[in-house]
């Protein structure tokens, strides 16, 4: 659930929602130039050019879909918690990532993502948070 609305928080929702077309040209309207993707698994990606393109194959090649669960906005960053269907790329099943963001603004636009998600621990490999209760808080269950 969205609780905070802010120009900043909006422009966080139509981000998620140029992710989930696959377009890499909506996506990257929403990046600087020099925009920076932290990941804690993996490399970041630098221009808001290389997030699109990452985006839009995740979309293409693994039926990528992201929603927003919660978030809240404050000076010039937006915090989030956010779901990831996908499929898995070696046996095609229907898997779910869960993970938070902290995104930081320039010019209305996002300059950087810090991103934080599970690393596939194996007594855990659902990305749920162990004992919560996502159904009950409207969070999104595979």
């Amino acid at each position: 659930m969205i609780t905070a609305m802010g120009a900043l928080l909006d422009h966080v929702r139509s981000y998620y929602d140029a992710l989930n077309t696959g377009d890499a040209d909506a996506v990257a309207a929403h990046f600087t130039d020099d925009a920076v993707h932290y990941y804690t698994r993996r490399e970041p990606l630098v221009g808001g050019r290389a997030i699109a393109e990452d985006a839009a194959a995740a979309v293409a090649h693994i039926e990528g879909r992201w929603r927003i669960e919660h978030a809240v906005e404050a000076g010039d960053e937006v915090a989030i918690e956010w779901s990831m269907t996908f499929s898995h790329p070696r046996t095609g099943e229907r898997c779910l990532d869960r993970g938070a963001e902290f995104l930081a603004f320039r010019d209305g636009r996002i300059r950087e993502v810090r991103a934080y998600y599970h690393g596939g621990v194996p007594k855990n490999l659902s990305g749920d948070l162990v004992g919560f209760d996502h159904a009950g808080r409207g969070h999104t269950v595979l």
